[in-house]
């Protein structure tokens, strides 16, 4: 699987992409992952991103949430952050290393998402990397309620990551 270091930062992405699309640069995602985590506090973390097509995101969603269709993103967290219980939204790691976990992203979903909400499919990518980041964190949106504040959340993040001064 390739991989990219930030040495500097010691935040490690992983990516295997199953659905090649012309609009995805995984050295951008890695990017745009690195600076995610960053804006979330971390010093040391490791992330994998496994892109995929409708068919591979039906038979995870199938599998691990007993849902017969495909969505955008899934994250599976690996149950600690830095010690303490997921869930426990703890977002910065500090000096410790952990494997946060691994996050699926549909790329002909997110296509169809980025179509259907008006903007480029870079951004919905971004946007579904971050939320995915969001929920290895612990964060939920199953209510109206968290799924508004993950939005807002997102874009918050989203809005630093993609600013000028941050070289996206």
């Amino acid at each position: 699987m390739p991989r990219f270091r930030d040495d500097e930062e010691g935040l490690e992405i992983q990516v295997l992409n199953e659905c090649p699309h012309p609009g995805v640069s995984e050295k951008k995602l890695k990017k745009v992952a690195t600076r995610i985590l960053r804006d979330l506090g971390f010093k040391k973390a490791l992330v994998s991103i496994l892109l995929v097509p409708d068919a591979k995101m039906r038979a995870l969603n199938r599998k691990y949430l007993k849902h017969a269709w495909s969505t955008d993103v899934l994250a599976f967290g690996q149950g600690k952050i830095a010690g303490k219980k997921r869930g426990a939204r703890k977002e910065n790691a500090g000096d410790n290393s952990d494997f946060l976990g691994d996050i699926a992203l549909c790329v002909p979903t997110i296509e169809a998402q980025a179509d259907e909400y008006g903007h480029s499919f870079e951004e919905e990518l971004d946007y579904c990397l971050c939320h995915g980041i969001l929920h290895l964190l612990g964060h939920e949106d199953k209510t109206r309620r968290t799924k508004n504040r993950m939005h807002l959340k997102q874009k918050q993040i989203l809005k630093r990551v993609w600013s000028p001064s941050s070289g996206t």
